[in-house]
């Protein structure tokens, strides 16, 4: 296997996984929202106050998706005008280190954290008030 494909798959599953957390963190939201604004209707789920947590998970969740995105897009958009203006060249091979990632990656794996977070939480009170 190829390093190539290896930095293929990895992007691809990394993408996958923002895309799931961005769902889950939204169908969160929504069913918090339902308790909220449900009452009687909502399956016999009452609202609780302790849904405050996993909605404040949730939300940071999302800014954390925001965020990762906003550093990537800065970043390497700034890496690009710097090398351009010094080499005019779109084909030229350039070195970039590895450290320019890892905020990014710190970004992505805690909203990844803060998601599973807040699912367990909320999944735990739906139990307990089944």
């Amino acid at each position: 296997m190829k390093i190539s494909e290896i930095r293929s798959a990895y992007y691809e599953s990394t993408g996958k996984v923002s895309e799931l957390v961005r769902q889950l963190a939204l169908a969160g939201i929504a069913v918090i929202w339902i308790f909220r604004v449900g009452g009687d209707s909502s399956g016999g789920i009452k609202y609780g106050h302790t849904l405050i947590w996993p909605l404040g998970f949730f939300v940071a969740a999302l800014g954390c998706d925001l965020l990762q995105y906003l550093y990537y897009s800065a970043t390497w958009g700034i890496l690009n005008t710097v090398h351009w203006r010094k080499h005019k060249d779109n084909e030229k091979d350039i070195k970039v280190s590895g450290k320019w990632n890892w905020i990014g990656l710190i970004f992505f794996w805690l909203k990844v954290a803060l998601a599973i977070i807040a699912d367990i939480l909320l999944v735990r009170y739906i139990l307990r008030q089944i």
